[in-house]
């Protein structure tokens, strides 16, 4: 049965109700975009899900619209311009330190531009690390690459300027940056719609050895071209209609674009300063110096609302330098430089700097809020029930008597989670596969057991070239490869090429040239725990991959399997494990940590207990309870059994 998504069908003039990432979508589609190519990341993943979902239920589109899911942020900007250079439009999101992987190609792809096509990358930054290792100023990355920033801050926004920017890439012959936030991204309004385009189904690569091989001689010319492209955009930004001008009599003007400002007019509106000027800068990069001027011109201070490092900030006062324009600009003196903005933090700051008394309003929510901060106890992100990471992690601390003499290259994915306690594994997290590459210099230089973490997609992503070279200089690490067939952090994404079992990762690791390889599984955590008291006595290189399905996915396959079953009248085998006789020796709440036990009293006595609704029968608690107090129970033992997925 189709579950076709109306909004996404729905003509000209009509209205839904999308988040921000939606709305990207749903421009895309009136753009007449016919490539999308991304690794997922928060907090752009959800564009590629939409994708995913409209191609599965719509055999029409799939006629002419492609969406990959990429190895790696480098592969996809590549994939992308390879269509662009054939005619198509195209989509690459990524989130903004996926960036940092794409700016080697994309700084060639910049110099070369997409045309005939055009490309346009949906960056999506993170201010206050809610879902990522740091929170870097992507905004940076315009200075260098010579790409146009535009910079929406609503989902009607979103679907609007996303076909602006297309139009902009193709006229210009450059890559669009559109710049969303996490806020911007799930942010949920009412979306006027326009017409949906469809695209060509085939193009035509056409040979041009200057514009595509930026070598010399041609590197320079191209260079000198992007100097000039650019400067074409700046001059038509008025034409654009993307700054917006709030007209005000006071002589302090406030200059901000994206999500701040939406937290800059909620601020003024509950300081009551209604009479402020605002410019709202739609492009941010290039700006349009005549439009600066004149909006400063009639100012004695401008405040610069932008989150992270000053870059708005640093050309408003290069152009007031300039052309000697005696304006303060306020910035970075009043608003931090790190974390995430709010409306509460604008509107204190604007108190200060207006000498106004904040809002009691704002003030009255904030003491609410923090009200909470009481009743609400304080969590560690945790592993889920049954996560075969945290019961590996279980069996490493046990294996090297609690990490004795042991240092552990965290990496990043689900696992991250393994420096919070009760588990406190990772010694360190860079980056992508960063943690193998850190290993092996480590093992250089010291003598101690080096354990190295990683996942079957960060694997794919950068890990074979560190595994390589780890290989190669006969290091001595023991890593862990997680093969879960997701990219569970971000959504369930599926892992090009292993969840579908067309890549074979014991088989990689063999080609690349590791010789002691072992294949273990988690949910039998003694025999884990002896295959790495092995590898410890080994020297060179060890990788150990653990073969277990994400929890969640395993868990939802196997409950949809029962339900099969039982609507069919069948009876089903199942398990259950219950304690009894608990000595609180606390092995599986403390050491394993696993979220669906719990301290409990019955008729005044403590003891654990495990929450049905929670455990997945993974059974690992009642393979490492020490007192053997953990009962396993089976119903039904003749029945039907439904098992985990294989992964």
């Amino acid at each position: 049965m189709s579950s076709k998504d109306n909004r996404f069908y729905l003509g000209e003039n009509k209205e839904a109700l999308m988040i921000g990432n939606e709305a990207i979508v749903r421009g895309c589609l009136e753009a007449g975009v016919g490539f999308v190519a991304q690794y997922p990341g928060t907090p752009t993943s959800d564009i590629g899900e939409t994708f995913q979902m409209l191609l599965k239920n719509d055999a029409e589109l799939r006629e002419y619209l492609v969406h990959h899911w990429a190895i790696n942020e480098a592969v996809a900007v590549s994939e992308c311009v390879g269509a662009a250079w054939a005619g198509s439009r195209v989509l690459n999101p990524l989130k903004h330190v996926g960036l940092n992987v794409a700016s080697d190609p994309l700084s060639v792809i910049a110099l070369n531009g997409p045309g005939p096509g055009a490309m346009v990358l949906v960056v999506g930054a993170d201010p206050g690390s809610l879902g990522s290792h740091q929170e870097q100023n992507d905004r940076f990355y315009s200075w260098m690459l010579h790409l146009p920033v535009i910079e929406p801050w609503s989902p009607q926004e979103n679907k609007d300027w996303i076909k602006i920017a297309f139009e902009l890439s193709e006229k210009h012959d450059i890559p669009v940056y559109f710049r969303t936030s996490t806020r911007v991204a799930h942010s949920r309004g009412i979306v006027k719609l326009g017409e949906i385009q469809k695209p060509k189904e085939k193009h035509h690569f056409t040979r041009n050895i200057p514009k595509y091989c930026s070598l010399p001689p041609h590197a320079i010319n191209n260079h000198v071209r992007l100097y000039e492209r650019i400067e074409e955009v700046r001059k038509e930004l008025p034409k654009l209609g993307l700054n917006r001008y709030i007209e005000g009599t006071n002589t302090t003007g406030i200059v901000t674009s994206g999500m701040p400002f939406g937290y800059t007019m909620e601020a003024l509106n509950q300081l009551n300063l209604n009479d402020v000027p605002i410019m709202k800068l739609g492009i941010i990069y290039p700006i349009n110096y005549d439009e600066i001027i004149g909006f400063l011109q009639k100012l004695n201070r401008v405040i610069i609302i932008e989150e992270l490092e000053p870059f708005l900030e640093v050309k408003i006062a290069e152009i007031c330098h300039k052309n000697n324009l005696k304006v303060e600009v306020i910035g970075q003196k009043y608003f931090p430089k790190f974390g995430e903005y709010s409306t509460g933090l604008v509107s204190e700051v604007l108190a200060k700097i207006f000498n106004k008394q904040p809002s009691q309003i704002m003030l009255k929510a904030q003491k609410y809020y923090n009200s909470f901060q009481n009743i609400i106890p304080k969590r560690f992100p945790t592993f889920c029930s049954g996560c075969p990471e945290r019961a590996t992690l279980y069996a490493i601390k046990k294996a090297t008597n609690d990490l004795e003499n042991t240092v552990i290259a965290g990496d990043i994915g689900c696992y991250v989670m393994s420096f919070f306690p009760p588990n406190e594994c990772s010694d360190f997290i860079i980056c992508m596969s960063g943690g193998l590459s850190a290993a092996i210099g480590l093992s250089s230089k010291t003598d101690q057991n080096i354990i190295a973490f990683i996942g079957d997609s960060t694997f794919l992503h950068t890990g074979m070239a560190p595994l390589a070279e780890a290989v190669n200089y006969d290091c001595n690490i023991i890593l862990f490869i997680f093969v879960n067939n997701w990219v569970a952090m971000t959504g369930h994404q599926e892992v090009v090429g292993v969840t579908n079992h067309k890549l074979s990762i014991s088989k990689i690791c063999e080609a690349i040239g590791v010789k002691w390889l072992k294949v273990a599984d988690s949910y039998d955590p003694h025999n884990l725990i002896r295959t790495i008291e092995k590898a410890k006595t080994k020297k060179g290189v060890k990788v150990i991959i653990i073969r277990r399905e994400c929890a969640l996915q395993a868990n939802r396959f196997r409950q949809s399997e029962i339900r099969k079953l039982k609507e069919q009248g069948e009876k089903v085998r199942e398990i259950m494990y219950v304690i009894s006789n608990c000595q609180m020796c606390m092995e599986c709440a403390r050491v394993l940590g696993c979220p669906a036990i719990r301290r409990t009293t019955i008729n005044g006595q403590e003891q654990m207990q495990i929450d049905q609704d929670r455990c997945i029968r993974c059974g690992v608690c009642f393979e490492i309870c020490p007192n053997h107090a953990i009962n396993k129970i089976d119903l039904y033992p003749f029945d039907k059994e439904v098992s985990f997925r294989e992964p």
